[in-house]
Protein backbone atom coordinates (compact mmCIF):
# COMPACT_ATOMS: atom_id res chain seq x y z
CA UNK A 1 0.00 0.00 0.00
CA UNK A 2 1.14 3.63 -0.92
CA UNK A 3 2.20 5.85 1.66
CA UNK A 4 -0.82 8.35 0.80
CA UNK A 5 -3.59 5.57 1.14
CA UNK A 6 -2.45 4.52 4.11
CA UNK A 7 -2.67 7.40 6.28
CA UNK A 8 -6.20 8.12 4.07
CA UNK A 9 -7.24 4.70 5.45
CA UNK A 10 -6.56 5.65 8.65
CA UNK A 11 -8.53 8.84 7.98
CA UNK A 12 -11.52 7.04 6.89
CA UNK A 13 -11.69 4.55 10.19
CA UNK A 14 -10.93 7.63 12.53
CA UNK A 15 -14.19 9.63 10.53
CA UNK A 16 -16.31 6.42 11.45
CA UNK A 17 -16.43 6.87 15.44
CA UNK A 18 -18.73 10.15 14.43
CA UNK A 19 -21.63 8.00 12.97
CA UNK A 20 -24.46 9.42 13.93
CA UNK A 21 -23.68 12.07 15.63
CA UNK A 22 -22.32 14.59 12.84
CA UNK A 23 -25.54 15.35 10.80
CA UNK A 24 -26.41 16.93 8.30
CA UNK A 25 -22.53 17.30 8.34
CA UNK A 26 -19.86 14.54 6.76
CA UNK A 27 -17.84 12.07 8.44
CA UNK A 28 -14.58 13.12 8.12
CA UNK A 29 -10.99 12.34 9.57
CA UNK A 30 -7.68 13.94 10.09
CA UNK A 31 -4.12 12.42 10.46
CA UNK A 32 -1.35 14.54 10.81
CA UNK A 33 1.94 13.01 9.69
CA UNK A 34 5.98 13.97 10.45
CA UNK A 35 8.84 11.93 9.37
CA UNK A 36 6.24 9.12 8.90
CA UNK A 37 5.23 8.78 12.40
CA UNK A 38 1.82 10.20 13.00
CA UNK A 39 1.60 12.93 15.37
CA UNK A 40 -1.98 14.06 15.93
CA UNK A 41 -4.85 12.57 14.77
CA UNK A 42 -8.94 13.78 14.95
CA UNK A 43 -12.30 13.06 13.24
CA UNK A 44 -15.50 15.27 13.45
CA UNK A 45 -17.58 14.55 16.73
CA UNK A 46 -20.93 16.44 16.62
CA UNK A 47 -22.57 18.73 14.45
CA UNK A 48 -21.30 22.16 15.72
CA UNK A 49 -18.74 20.91 17.02
CA UNK A 50 -14.81 21.79 15.98
CA UNK A 51 -14.01 19.57 12.83
CA UNK A 52 -11.41 16.88 12.09
CA UNK A 53 -8.42 18.97 11.32
CA UNK A 54 -8.85 21.24 14.56
CA UNK A 55 -9.16 18.05 16.43
CA UNK A 56 -6.19 16.46 14.74
CA UNK A 57 -4.14 19.71 15.55
CA UNK A 58 -5.15 19.87 18.71
CA UNK A 59 -3.97 16.97 19.41
CA UNK A 60 -0.73 17.59 17.54
CA UNK A 61 1.95 17.68 21.08
CA UNK A 62 4.98 19.04 19.82
CA UNK A 63 3.23 21.70 17.71
CA UNK A 64 6.87 23.21 16.23
CA UNK A 65 6.32 20.10 13.94
CA UNK A 66 3.39 21.55 12.21
CA UNK A 67 5.45 23.37 9.70
CA UNK A 68 7.23 20.53 8.87
CA UNK A 69 4.08 18.22 8.74
CA UNK A 70 1.61 16.55 6.36
CA UNK A 71 -1.93 16.67 7.05
CA UNK A 72 -4.29 14.00 5.64
CA UNK A 73 -8.33 15.04 5.85
CA UNK A 74 -10.74 12.79 3.83
CA UNK A 75 -13.01 15.62 2.79
CA UNK A 76 -11.85 19.19 1.70
CA UNK A 77 -11.67 21.60 4.26
CA UNK A 78 -13.73 24.10 4.73
CA UNK A 79 -13.38 27.66 3.79
CA UNK A 80 -16.37 29.24 4.96
CA UNK A 81 -17.58 30.39 8.44
CA UNK A 82 -20.46 28.58 10.08
CA UNK A 83 -21.02 27.52 13.37
CA UNK A 84 -17.31 26.86 13.56
CA UNK A 85 -13.83 29.32 11.45
CA UNK A 86 -12.88 27.99 8.63
CA UNK A 87 -10.67 24.69 8.41
CA UNK A 88 -8.40 25.98 5.93
CA UNK A 89 -7.37 28.88 7.77
CA UNK A 90 -6.26 26.94 10.77
CA UNK A 91 -4.02 25.34 8.24
CA UNK A 92 -2.77 28.23 6.87
CA UNK A 93 -1.80 29.46 10.17
CA UNK A 94 0.03 26.61 11.58
CA UNK A 95 1.94 26.59 8.17
CA UNK A 96 1.43 23.23 7.71
CA UNK A 97 2.97 22.52 4.21
CA UNK A 98 1.41 19.45 2.68
CA UNK A 99 -2.41 18.74 2.71
CA UNK A 100 -3.54 15.41 1.12
CA UNK A 101 -7.30 15.23 0.88
CA UNK A 102 -9.67 12.08 -0.16
CA UNK A 103 -12.67 14.12 -2.11
CA UNK A 104 -13.69 17.96 -2.41
CA UNK A 105 -16.31 18.89 -1.14
CA UNK A 106 -19.86 19.61 -3.11
CA UNK A 107 -20.92 21.76 -0.52
CA UNK A 108 -21.48 25.13 -2.32
CA UNK A 109 -19.89 27.47 0.34
CA UNK A 110 -16.50 24.88 0.02
CA UNK A 111 -16.71 22.91 -3.05
CA UNK A 112 -13.36 23.70 -4.14
CA UNK A 113 -13.02 27.11 -2.47
CA UNK A 114 -10.72 25.40 0.25
CA UNK A 115 -8.10 23.99 -1.79
CA UNK A 116 -7.93 27.37 -3.88
CA UNK A 117 -7.28 29.21 -0.74
CA UNK A 118 -4.26 26.60 0.58
CA UNK A 119 -2.97 26.51 -2.78
CA UNK A 120 -3.05 30.52 -2.71
CA UNK A 121 -0.78 30.45 0.85
CA UNK A 122 1.77 28.07 -1.16
CA UNK A 123 0.89 24.27 0.82
CA UNK A 124 1.11 21.47 -1.12
CA UNK A 125 -2.13 19.86 -2.04
CA UNK A 126 -3.08 16.70 -3.52
CA UNK A 127 -6.44 15.48 -4.20
CA UNK A 128 -8.63 12.45 -4.93
CA UNK A 129 -6.50 10.04 -2.35
CA UNK A 130 -8.75 6.85 -2.11
CA UNK A 131 -11.66 9.46 -3.38
CA UNK A 132 -14.23 6.26 -4.02
CA UNK A 133 -13.76 5.24 -0.31
CA UNK A 134 -14.22 8.91 0.93
CA UNK A 135 -17.34 9.31 -1.38
CA UNK A 136 -18.76 5.98 -0.35
CA UNK A 137 -18.13 7.42 3.33
CA UNK A 138 -20.15 10.26 2.55
CA UNK A 139 -22.81 9.03 0.06
CA UNK A 140 -25.92 10.01 1.91
CA UNK A 141 -24.19 13.72 2.66
CA UNK A 142 -22.97 13.74 -1.17
CA UNK A 143 -26.94 12.31 -2.05
CA UNK A 144 -28.53 15.70 -0.04
CA UNK A 145 -25.81 18.38 -1.42
CA UNK A 146 -26.68 16.89 -5.32
CA UNK A 147 -30.15 16.86 -4.57
CA UNK A 148 -30.41 20.54 -2.94
CA UNK A 149 -31.98 18.34 0.24
CA UNK A 150 -29.03 19.65 2.86
CA UNK A 151 -28.61 23.38 2.12
CA UNK A 152 -27.56 24.46 5.79
CA UNK A 153 -24.67 23.79 8.67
Amino acid sequence: MQTHEFYMNRCIELSKNGLGTTYPNPLVGSVIVHNNKIIGEGWHKKAGEAHAEVNAINSVKDKSLLSKATIYVSLEPCSHFGKTPPCCDLIIAHKIPNVVIGTIDPFAKVAGNGIKRLIENNINVTIGVLEEECNELNKRFLLFIKNNVLTLF
